[in-house]
Parts: C-alpha cells; sequence; structure tokens
C-alpha cells in the first residue's frame, strides 16, 4: 500500500501539471456547453409559450428527440458528419455544442416547469394593478420561478461537467484524454484515473453540496411564505 502512495510522489511532478491543464478545459468546456444549454433551452420555452401551435410542436419534439439520442452519437455525428456537409469542427467546439444541444432539452424542462408552477393568480393580479406583461414576469413571475429552477440547474451543470469526459473520444484536450495519454505512457492506469476520478469529485461535489444547501434554503423560504 505504501508503494501504491509512493509512486505518486515519483511522478505526481510530471502528471500534476498535464492533468491540471485537462481539468481547466473541462471546466471551460462544461461552461460554455451550459451557458449554450441555457440558451437554447430558454429558446424552447419561449417557443412553448409563444402561442403558436407549430412553435410548440416544433420545440417539444426537439426536447424530446434530443433526450433520446445518447450524447456519445450527437458528438460523434457532430465531429465525424458535419465535415462532410462543409461545416468542420474541432474536438473543443464539437464537443461544447454536443453538450449544449444535449443539456438544452433539459433545461428547457427544468425552465418550464419552475415557470409553469408559479400560479396565474399572481400573473392575473399583476396585470390587474397595471404592470406590463414584461414587468409582470420579470419582477413577478421570474423571481419566484428562479428559487425553483437553480437547484435542478446547478445539478444539471454538474451532468454536463461529468459526460464532458465522453468528449476524449472526439480529441477533446479534457482531464479524460490527458488521463488516456499518461496512463499509456507510464502504464499505471490505476493511479492515473484513480486521481482523474479524485479531480472529478473535487470539482462536481461542492456544486452538488450547494445544490443541496439551495433546495433546503429556498424550500424553507416557500413554506415560510405559504407556498408550500
Amino acid at each position: 500500500m505504501t508503494a501504491f502512495f509512493l509512486t505518486y510522489l515519483e511522478y505526481l511532478p510530471d502528471w500534476g501539471p498535464r492533468l491540471v491543464d485537462g481539468a481547466i478545459v473541462t471546466a471551460s468546456l462544461s461552461l460554455v456547453g451550459f451557458a449554450l444549454a441555457l440558451c437554447l433551452g430558454a429558446l424552447l420555452v419561449a417557443m412553448q409559450r409563444s402561442g403558436s401551435g407549430l412553435l410548440a410542436v416544433l420545440a417539444n419534439a426537439y426536447v424530446q428527440f434530443v433526450r433520446t439520442v445518447p450524447l456519445l452519437a450527437l458528438l460523434l455525428a457532430l465531429y465525424f458528419a458535419l465535415p462532410s456537409l462543409g461545416v468542420t469542427l474541432s474536438g473543443y467546439w464539437a464537443g461544447a455544442l454536443g453538450l449544449g444541444l444535449h443539456g438544452s432539452a433539459y433545461v428547457a424542462e427544468i425552465l418550464r416547469g419552475g415557470l409553469t408552477a408559479i400560479h396565474r393568480g399572481q400573473r392575473e393580479a399583476a396585470l390587474a394593478v397595471g404592470l406590463s406583461p414584461w414587468k409582470v414576469f420579470a419582477h413577478v413571475v421570474f423571481p419566484q420561478a428562479l428559487r425553483i429552477m437553480l437547484p435542478p440547474l446547478l445539478n444539471t451543470y454538474v451532468a454536463l461537467l461529468k459526460d464532458s469526459s465522453l468528449c476524449a473520444l472526439i480529441a477533446t484536450d479534457e482531464l479524460m484524454l490527458a488521463a488516456r495519454a499518461i496512463s499509456s505512457e507510464s502504464f499505471l492506469p490505476l493511479h492515473i484515473f484513480l486521481l482523474v476520478g479524485l479531480f472529478y469529485f473535487g470539482i462536481a461535489f461542492p456544486l452538488s453540496m450547494l445544490s443541496r444547501l439551495l433546495e433546503r434554503r429556498l424550500n424553507r423560504g416557500r413554506r415560510v411564505l405559504g407556498v408550500a
């Protein structure tokens, strides 16, 4: 057991910087993908609530389709199929786009659920006192919906962060690809992937705990207000 950990002392000066660089790319990749997912998810919800039957059908079809397609299949299609259409993306941007498209379906459901949870009576009361529809949304509906949406949105980001490891299969220089390269050089896969697991844990665990803390506090606030 001692020899197992002594191996880290010998190789960590070489492994550490490479893994840190990969972790930075992983964090960047997941943040860009999540930002794209938020934008697309908001657009999908706007289409669903637009009052246009065609837009609502298209948005719902997109959400159902993306949720049934494996992320790996989506990443491979973006990286290998798009060049045949004249569009070539680097591994990083194919990964970010794939994560964004995949996450947008889940984000759309979270946003839709959060907005639907606000009783329509509050909208009607705000309109009755003379607020414009935009002010009703910005000052009455959205602040309350955000309390509901924040924890699951944070969980979705954590899921995208972990799913970004699949981007190693499309030559993205993220944490998992760096780990595979080091493993093939050192022939110490157990040491490497245990260390990589700790990297993911160090990034994802605090976010998961923050999500639980937010959920408890926000639910407590809703009970005090008599909402739940």
